[in-house]
């Protein structure tokens, strides 16, 4: 950033020491920047007049066609200028305004102290904490020294001489350009493949090309999943529709389970109402139990429909993992809904079994003799005949 961009000054008619001038750097030789200002000499500037922040070297810090704001320390043969003590009243105000405008500069970190970078800003000493040098965490900043960063001001203070840079902010400001131009060739509805970035215990963040979108652990299967870690891993390739686009938010809801088909759709073709089924208990309710009959498929036991005998609550008789038989007795495809019973699947199972007890039962002592008479065997015709005429 060359400070012209900072403040110029009005044309110099006289020049004298302590005098703001306006200079072209000619050219950088020893730690030294060569400073056409208008005057018959060329101004110099050292490494300690160029910044107060700790200049190890000027190599990169200056070239040839930048512009330069300085001070006349000496004048003479050898013109003495600095660059840091140029900094005044109207530097603090343009770095302000900067720091409003979220206007991103370029600078050279010029040294790596205990918790972050430094870096020089117009003449000032510019810092960057750890936390706001990138949006990971970086451990060794060694490699920043001597680099050039793309920074916004975040403070200013004028008075302590503290400017706090961050590129961090321009690297989440660039990242967000960057998914508002993604999203915006999605479409809600399309059938994407992406890769499985990362688990949260609410779901998963699948990168469908540059962009990650929220698959929700509701919308991962038609299966009841009750942690992400089921049903998907790190680095698996999945097929998602697009449910929601939120452009200004910047996000994506993802489903797994709409770019499959609904089981419900084949259901009546898979079951028929008065069948006996095995299923798998999935989760109790004070008003019944869930049971899982093919994957996807859950229907209602209601808590009448699990025991002949009366009881509080499903929890009572039923646990969830529990393998029963339940009776279809009615299904509803378009409601996705199926109401079953465990009652009625029991009694129907007891039924042949009391059939081969009563067959089976103990001959009465009387069964080898002849049968007993009754009254109504010695009357019944006579009162029969009597009432037909």
């Amino acid at each position: 950033m060359n400070d012209d961009d900072i403040l110029t000054t009005p044309d110099v008619v006289a020049m004298e020491a302590g005098q703001i001038v306006h200079g072209t750097v000619t050219r950088v030789e020893n730690d030294v920047v060569y400073v056409n200002f208008g005057f018959e000499a060329e101004g110099a500037i050292s490494k300690q007049d160029w910044s107060a922040a700790p200049i190890r070297s000027l190599d990169g810090l200056a070239a040839p066609g930048d512009t330069v704001r300085a001070v006349i320390r000496e004048l003479g043969d050898k013109p003495v200028l600095s660059r840091k003590a140029a900094v005044d009243e109207s530097t603090w105000q343009r770095l302000t305004e900067y720091q409003e405008m979220g206007e991103v500069l370029s600078v050279r970190v010029v040294a790596v102290v205990k918790g972050g970078l430094v870096a020089d800003v117009s003449g000032v000493r510019a810092f960057v904490p750890a936390s706001l040098v990138d949006v990971r965490f970086v451990a060794d900043l060694s490699g920043y020294e001597g680099k050039d960063l793309s920074v916004v001001i975040t403070e200013v203070d004028p008075e302590g001489h503290k400017v706090i840079l961050s590129h961090k902010r321009v690297i989440e400001l660039d990242s967000v350009e960057e998914r508002r131009s993604a999203i915006s060739r999605l479409e809600v509805g399309e059938v994407i493949h992406g890769v499985v970035a990362r688990l949260t215990p609410f779901g998963a963040f699948v990168d469908i090309g540059g962009v990650d979108g929220l698959l929700h652990v509701s919308e991962m299967s038609w299966s009841r999943v009750d942690k992400p870690e089921d049903a998907v891993t790190v680095g698996q390739s999945v097929k998602v529709t697009i449910l929601r686009i939120d452009p200004e938010a910047g996000k994506i809801s993802l489903s797994m389970k709409e770019a499959q088909p609904s089981p419900w759709s084949a259901v009546t073709a898979q079951f028929q109402p008065g069948e006996i089924v095995q299923g798998l208990v999935k989760r109790l309710t004070n008003f019944g139990a869930f049971v899982e009959v093919a994957p996807g498929i859950e229907g209602l036991v209601h808590v009448s429909q699990i025991s002949d005998k009366r009881i509080a609550t499903p929890a009572d008789v039923l646990a969830p993992g529990e393998t029963v038989q339940v009776k279809i007795l009615d299904i509803r495809p378009s409601e996705e809904r199926m109401s079953l019973s465990i009652r009625e699947a029991v009694q129907r199972e007891r039924a042949p079994e009391r059939r081969r007890q009563q067959s089976s039962s103990p001959v009465d002592k009387q069964s080898d003799q002849a049968p007993a008479t009754t009254l109504g065997d010695l009357f019944g015709d006579m009162l029969r005949d009597r009432f037909r005429s």
